[in-house]
This record gives structure tokens, C-alpha cells and sequence, in this order.
């Protein structure tokens, strides 16, 4: 009797080192496994991804994506061909946009608030990450668009800048996000444009009564609401005067999801773009002058039933555009502007013989030959405080 008790634990230390190693064995299979699931499946992506057809563009980021590198000895050398590749692999990732989508969702998930410099605001809203005021960039931006008012004394000349939905919707955006003063920005940019006539939009647009209506949810433009409030302190700045023609509003989409969508990865509002027309009509030709092309309107319908649905005025941003109307006015309005304007501009066309549109960022032509050649008697600069601040264009628009 006392063998066989003596016996029982052996026994049993025998049965619990077996399991030990039967346990460390089935361990060593599961990572074996995981490991061989893991090879197979990046080896599997990194097969789809080689023999998938490249993308030239990303409708989701609103952008177009890395090619191809092209091999050479100086590439290799300076370092090009390396960056190039990475570069393209990063682009041409296979299921990119579904792993982009996984991160931010991952972000949002852990409690961040800033992805590609979008704040993720309340209810939907997304901010786009306001720009700094850079002293040496804002001299030289604010020298060429004196330059161009002092070589043209006798051409009307008038400022504005609009603030970005951070300054405006501030209740919306998230708490102890980074943010600037645009408010100030502007008016220390005002306070540097002697003899040109500033105009004042932070004001009425804070005075809003449905603030919420003024920017969109997922893009960085102004809508049509804010649009209009600009265009009647345009209209009194200017002195235009008619009373003949009121604006009617009109939605086209309810599906807009736009570049503050793309950049952050998150698609989960939907905005309305709606278009601001005068009435009674005004027939009107619309020039593209580098494209050659005459169009019957500012509105791109076919636009809508692409990504980027903010194109549906005028198509998006081109050098150089030419309105001439059937107005009774002999004033020649030139707008030089970025796309903010774009909303804007339809609602100025009864009041001008002609407009011109001019972005900087494209244009390349001689302005003050422009100016001569279409007769200008007006000058309106159209900007968002972001673009104008981050702006290099401007400044080589009249050296």
C-alpha cells in the first residue's frame, strides 16, 4: 500500500510534464501557423499589388497617385529613384483605400481628433487645420497685389478675404484643438492694403442666424448660404446698385463628400451643393481662354455624378475665364481669386459688361496685358484666409 501511494505523485508529475510539452508543442504550432497565414497573405497582396492595374487617381483622397518610377543612374544616385518607389508603393498598395479607412477608424476609435491635419469636429463636421500667419510670405503676397494697384490708379480696386468654418462654427470644432485667430489675420492683412478697398466678411458671416449652414460638413469651401451673405457685402462695396435682379437658390447633389472627406478618410455626412442664380436671366457666353472653349454656362452639371461634385461651377479651376453678358453695364470686372470665388462669381454676372476670372495658381500670362486687352475697370481679389496665407502665386503674378 505504501509503494502505490509513494507512486501517485510521480505518476502525476509525469502526466503534468506531458501536457506541459504537448501544450508548448500545439503554442509552437499556433505561431507556425500564424506566421505561414501571415507570408501567405502579404505574399498574396504583394502579388495583387504588382499585377493590379495602377491607379492614376484616388477619387477618395481627391488626388493623383504616384506612377511608376523611371530608372536611371542619376536617379539612383541622388536618392530620387528610392523616395519615387516608395513612394509608388505606398500609392499602388493593394485595398489601400479600404487599410487608409481602417486607420482612421482605428484613430477615431483610441480618441484622436487631428488625422492629416482635418480636426474631427461635432456632429459631422470636419475642420480644415488653420493656416499660420507666415510675416515674410504675407510681405511679399501683399507687395504684388500693391504693385498692381499702384500700376493701375484708375482701376477700382477691392479686397476680400473669407474665414474658414473653423473661425465661424468655433462650437464645433473639438475641445483644445489648435486653431488661429483668422479673424485677426485678416484685419492685419487689411491693415497693409492702403488705397484698396477692403471688405469685411467675418463680420456678417458671425452674425449668421444658422451658422451651421454656412460651411460645409466635408469640404472647405462656403456654401451657397455664405455665398450670398459675401455677394451683398460684395454688392454694397461696390456700389452696384440695381435692384432689378433677386437670387434664387437650388440644390443639385445631396451626396457631396468633399476634400476635408477624402483627406481624413472619414465618409459619414453627405452635404448638399446647391447654385445661386440671378433672376430674371441674363444670357451670358462663357470663355475657357488657354482651352479655347466656349461654354453656354458656368455650371458643370456632369460634375455631379463625379467625385468632386464643388466642380459643378465652372468646372473646377482653370487660368483663365472670360464671362461676357448681355448686361447694359459698361464696367469690366477682372476677379482674381481661388476657388472660393467660384460660388460667388454667377451672382455678379448682371452687373458687369464682362468678368474675368484669373487663378494664379495656373496662370502664366502677362496681367497687365489682360488687364489692357479686356478693358478692366474693376479688380476684385476673392481668397480664403488658408489659401491666401499658404499662397506663393500671387507673388510672382506681377514680377
Amino acid at each position: 500500500m505504501k509503494r502505490k501511494e509513494k507512486a501517485l505523485p510521480e505518476e502525476a508529475a509525469k502526466t503534468t510534464e506531458k501536457s506541459a510539452v504537448m501544450q508548448k508543442a500545439e503554442d509552437n504550432l499556433n505561431v507556425i501557423f500564424a506566421a505561414l497565414l501571415l507570408t501567405v497573405l502579404l505574399f498574396t497582396v504583394s502579388i495583387l499589388s504588382v499585377t493590379a492595374k495602377d491607379r492614376e487617381y484616388s477619387e477618395n483622397e481627391n488626388r493623383y497617385l504616384a506612377a511608376a518610377p523611371v530608372f536611371s543612374a542619376d536617379s539612383v544616385m541622388d536618392g530620387k529613384f528610392m523616395k519615387d518607389t516608395e513612394a509608388y508603393l505606398s500609392d499602388q498598395f493593394f485595398a489601400r483605400d479600404l487599410l487608409v479607412k481602417a486607420r482612421t477608424d482605428t484613430d477615431i476609435f483610441f480618441g484622436k481628433k487631428e488625422v492629416n491635419d482635418v480636426y474631427i469636429g461635432k456632429q459631422h463636421f470636419l475642420f480644415e487645420k488653420p493656416a499660420a500667419y507666415d510675416e515674410e510670405r504675407v510681405d511679399k503676397t501683399v507687395k504684388a497685389i500693391k504693385t498692381l494697384r499702384k500700376k493701375n490708379p484708375k482701376i477700382r480696386t477691392y479686397f476680400a478675404l473669407a474665414p474658414s468654418a473653423s473661425e465661424i462654427l468655433t462650437d464645433f470644432m473639438p475641445a483644445n484643438a489648435p486653431t488661429q485667430n483668422q479673424t485677426e489675420q485678416i484685419q492685419s492683412v487689411y491693415d497693409r492694403m492702403k488705397k484698396i478697398r477692403c471688405i469685411d466678411l467675418c463680420t456678417p458671416l458671425k452674425e449668421a442666424k444658422e451658422p451651421t449652414k454656412l460651411y460645409y460638413k466635408t469640404d472647405h469651401h462656403w456654401t451657397a448660404n455664405a455665398a450670398e451673405i459675401a455677394f451683398t457685402q460684395l454688392k454694397a462695396r461696390m456700389k452696384i446698385k440695381s435692384t432689378k435682379y433677386t437670387m434664387q437658390t437650388y440644390p443639385v447633389t445631396n451626396t457631396f463628400q468633399g476634400t476635408l472627406a477624402s483627406s481624413s478618410g472619414l465618409f459619414r455626412a453627405q452635404d448638399t451643393i446647391s447654385i445661386t442664380v440671378p433672376e430674371p436671366e441674363v444670357k451670358y457666353t462663357v470663355t475657357y481662354v488657354s482651352e479655347n472653349e466656349k461654354r453656354p454656362s458656368v455650371f458643370d452639371s456632369s460634375k455631379l455624378q463625379q467625385k468632386s461634385q464643388y466642380d459643378v461651377f465652372f468646372g473646377g479651376n482653370f487660368a483663365q475665364i472670360r464671362i461676357d453678358t448681355s448686361s447694359s453695364s459698361k464696367r469690366v470686372l477682372l476677379v482674381i481669386k481661388d476657388s472660393y470665388a467660384n460660388c460667388v462669381v454667377p451672382m455678379l454676372i448682371p452687373y458687369f459688361k464682362s468678368i474675368v476670372m484669373v487663378d494664379p495658381r495656373y496662370y502664366r500670362d502677362d496681367i497687365e496685358a489682360t488687364i489692357e486687352k479686356e478693358g478692366v475697370t474693376d479688380i476684385l481679389w476673392l481668397y480664403n484666409i488658408n489659401t491666401f496665407l499658404n499662397d506663393t502665386s500671387i507673388a510672382n503674378m506681377t514680377m
